[in-house]
């Protein structure tokens, strides 16, 4: 009769379920941190200029090898234009 006032144990946690909850917890934390250093790159390009930042190191718009004028490219001329 002792038995019925008392309140029953709990079965211990499944280490199975800790485990992935710990594995969730790290792939979120990991996406938080990857998706904040994509919102300050986003930041810092459009601060310093766009995709000029983004070019190869002494590569600018007018440098020879560079076609910069789409009608004299390398697809042909504009029979349109004369």
């Amino acid at each position: 009769m002792g038995g019925l006032f008392k309140k029953p144990k709990a079965p211990p946690p499944d280490p199975k379920i800790e485990e992935n909850l710990r594995e969730q917890e790290l792939a979120a934390e990991q996406e938080k941190i990857a998706t904040g250093k994509k919102i300050a790159s986003a930041g810092a390009a459009r601060r310093r200029g766009g995709t000029t930042g983004l070019m190869a190191e002494g590569v600018t718009l007018g440098s020879p090898g560079r076609e910069v004028d789409p009608l004299r490219s390398t697809l042909g001329r504009n029979p349109r234009s004369g």
